[in-house]
């Protein structure tokens, strides 16, 4: 009995072993090759029709909303929204059903996209005709329907010819440099045949701009009023510029070498023409900037500036951390030490929350960089006991955000986000209807590419034709809340150089007033040293304020943004007396009020005379923009009256 049990001790004691073992193994590998589970199903958001503006000079007429399936059928009418919104600040709108004379009477502009003019009837279209002829300006985008009377065109729509460059622009009001580079524009839109029966060039229109040798703007005086007919699908070519040229189907492309998931995709796979990848001039601003001069240059208003006071430009220095971890904070800590600061995009679970505070405190501004889920490097969340945690999960974009805003409190929580090394998803609307749900108000992913992910092709400057931030559209053809900033210079793409930094911040201040992004990481110097990415850093913050440059980081221009759109701004124009009226109030921020902007001249005349609240001010002390269309007028908090008196028409 006693040899039986001590047997059967032995062989418990194997068993115990062989589980001990086991579990150990088990363990081991559990550590080393966790069990991974799927993200659950993220929130996703689509764009919210428009809010009117009330007070606003300009009225936008938008049709009604359809899903679109095919690129083609993407209604692009709110890119005019955007337009309006970042040269003059403030827009109405109205649905085309409801549009009547009322509606007409208290704005300066009216502009009828391309969709919204063929859901016109003939009773409205004769009330826009009474209304030009009493005064108004009318910008008409490829309008089909009952408009010959006013555009001599006899159009019932169909398919259009495709048109990829503007020939000329003889109509532009700005000059020389400004116009070459308008007229160097990369389009994909389409172009609308003008040919009209019974009426003569130069008698009853002007051709002020061409498209592929073909009229793509015209100009018609009707009564005291002028239309402006854009024979080009400028709503297109701007909406795959800016946000991108998915395939027909709202498909990214996958470069075929990737070894990434099959979803994702980098920034760069959207830029809609090769001539952008190399592009210092932001093409799409300066279009639609000269477009809204041709409606200024017959009926002026008034315009919220681009920047606080009447700074020129802006620079946002951000850095990227990509899981480089605490080390990422020599930059905002050299940063502090020289009195500027930047945003530092962290990976939520990089840095500890002592590190992220350590940044906090030396003024750094602190943004959600994320992963998409499908990513290998994604964040995760972990379930076990103390450091033995085998379950694992990605974080979806919502997880990582608040995790990141838990990590970094109280320096947040942030509404700015940027994505690990500019990756992307596959599907075209995805990741701004996420971004959207989760309430990240002003993104920055758009990027060139690392120059390893190019074969060291040059990428630089403003890949998507723009520098400054723009509401993407959604399916339905409804403009997300959430703005787009992309990133123009990067010191880990091919065609990156200190000349190039230099360079660029000097145009953002003299030619094209524009927001430049730009992104030096912290892993650089380590992992890809460079001396021009160090110096580019550096000397980024004293050329940008000898440039007159807002140098500024990404919460305060979200903060900016906010404060522009809640300003009001109207105004009111006597022919007669050549007196421009505005009223506008500022409640913000006394550090972020925009100046005010208006022509510097009218039918070639100078102002003559500027009061503001009652006195008089110095008109040779006003800033001009770089192509001498603007002046700016600094304004503060408060409630404010200008008067602008333009000088009577010579007699000879």
């Amino acid at each position: 009995m006693a040899k039986q049990r001590k047997n059967e001790q032995s062989v418990t004691l194997e068993i115990s072993l062989t589980i001990a073992a086991l579990l150990v193994l088990f363990g081991w590998s559990m550590r080393s090759t966790p069990i991974m589970f799927a993200p659950p199903e993220e929130e996703l958001k689509s764009g919210d029709p428009p809010e009117a503006g009330l007070g606003a000079d300009v009225l936008v007429v938008l049709p009604t909303a359809a899903r679109a399936t095919t690129l083609d059928q993407l209604i692009t009418d709110q890119a005019w929204l955007n337009a309006v919104e970042q040269e003059v600040g403030e827009v109405r709108t109205i649905h085309a059903s409801q549009l009547s004379r009322s509606v007409m009477d208290p704005v300066a502009w009216m502009i009828i996209p391309k969709l919204a003019a063929s859901q016109l009837d003939p009773t409205q279209t004769q009330f826009v005709r009474n209304w030009i002829e009493d005064g108004g300006v009318v910008i008409l985008e490829q309008p089909t329907g009952p408009w010959q009377g006013i555009t001599g065109i006899n159009s019932m729509g169909g398919n259009l010819p495709n048109a990829t460059r503007i020939t000329s622009f003889d109509g532009a009001i700005t000059h020389g440099e400004s116009r070459a580079d308008v007229a160097q524009t990369p389009l994909h839109t389409t172009l609308m045949p003008f040919n009209p029966s019974e009426f003569s060039q130069g008698v009853d229109y002007q051709i002020l701009m061409e498209v592929e040798n073909q009229p793509g703007i015209i100009e018609r005086e009707l009564g005291r009023g002028r239309v402006f007919v854009l024979l080009f699908d400028f709503g297109m070519a701007v909406t795959v510029g800016q946000q991108g040229l998915p395939d027909s189907s709202f498909n990214i492309h996958v470069a075929a070498e990737s070894s990434l998931p099959d979803e994702i995709t980098h920034t760069t796979h959207l830029v809609a023409d090769q001539r952008l990848r190399t592009s210092r001039i932001p093409y799409f601003d300066l279009l639609e900037r000269n477009i809204l001069y041709l409606a200024d240059s017959h009926r002026p208003v008034a315009r919220l500036w681009l920047y606080p006071r009447a700074l020129r430009g802006a620079l946002i220095v951000t850095h990227s951390e990509g899981g480089y971890g605490k080390a990422s904070q020599f930059m905002p800590g050299w940063e502090h030490d020289n009195d500027v600061s930047s945003t530092l995009f962290v990976v939520p679970g990089s840095m500890s929350p002592e590190a992220l505070a350590r940044v906090g405190r030396v003024d750094g501004d602190l943004a959600l960089e994320w992963l998409l889920p499908s990513h290998p490097q994604a964040p995760r969340r972990t379930w076990g006991v103390r450091r033995f945690r085998p379950f694992q999960r990605p974080m979806t974009l919502s997880e990582q955000f608040h995790s990141f805003n838990e990590d970094s409190h109280p320096y947040g929580p942030t509404v700015v986000s940027r994505s690990f090394n500019g990756l992307w998803s596959t599907s075209y609307f995805s990741v701004f209807r996420r971004l959207e749900a989760i309430g990240i108000q002003l993104d920055s992913s758009y990027a060139p590419a690392p120059s390893w992910m190019t074969n060291n092709e040059e990428e630089y400057g403003y890949l998507w034709g723009t520098g400054l931030p723009f509401h993407p559209l959604d399916k339905y053809g409804n403009r997300f809340s959430i703005f787009e900033l992309p990133v123009s210079i990067d010191d880990r793409s091919s065609g990156y150089t200190l000349e190039m930094v230099r360079r660029m911040l000097i145009d953002a201040s003299d030619r094209y007033h524009t927001t430049v992004v730009g992104n030096w990481h912290p892993d650089t110097m380590g992992n890809h040293p460079s001396f021009d990415a160090l110096e580019g850093w550096r000397q980024s913050f004293d050329w940008a304020e000898s440039q007159d440059l807002w140098v500024t980081t990404m919460s305060e221009y979200a903060r900016f943004l906010s404060a522009r759109k809640d300003a009001t701004i109207d105004s009111s124009f006597s022919r007669e007396e050549r007196r421009l009226s505005i009223n506008v109030r500022f409640d913000s921020d006394p550090a972020i009020v925009p100046a005010i902007a208006f022509l510097a001249r009218f039918e070639g005349r100078p102002i003559e005379r500027i009061v503001v609240d009652g006195s008089n001010i110095e008109i040779a002390e006003l800033p001009l923009t770089g192509d001498r269309v603007l002046n700016l007028l600094p304004m503060t908090v408060g409630q404010h009256h200008i008067e602008v008196f333009y000088a009577t028409p010579s007699e000879h």
